[in-house]
């Protein structure tokens, strides 16, 4: 059976309204396919936050998206999507963070150009 992790907050852990995106990086993929690499970190956090991230096509157009409920991490590594096929960079990486008290706390942008895009 799996048991519910429990968090421990580290000692320099923020309060929520005061949790922000510190880095923020896109990195395509370099076998010209349609994923991204995004590594996210946030400030220590005494509660664990939600985190919206959507990457969003030169038409403004969602093209993919995650949400990660109350995170226990401050620092990840995961790979997103493109999943429309017509769809054209430069893109916008859009990274949310939120506690379901207070809403968004912090919003950071990113914006890259895929491979296919800088050829």
């Amino acid at each position: 059976m799996l048991r519910p992790h429990s968090y421990q907050p580290p000692e320099d852990g923020l309060p929520p309204q005061e949790v922000r995106v510190v880095a923020l990086l896109a990195e395509p993929w370099p076998d010209n396919s349609r994923r991204v690499r995004i590594t996210l970190e946030l400030t220590p956090f005494l509660e664990r936050p939600d985190l919206e991230v959507s990457l969003i096509d030169e038409d403004d157009f969602e093209v993919s998206s995650l949400s990660i409920i109350e995170s226990i991490d401050a620092r990840m590594t995961f790979t997103m999507h493109i999943r429309r096929e017509e769809s054209k960079g430069p893109y916008k990486l859009s990274v949310k963070i939120a506690y379901p008290e207070i809403g968004m706390v912090d919003q950071q942008d990113l914006h890259f150009e895929t491979k296919e895009n800088n050829e």
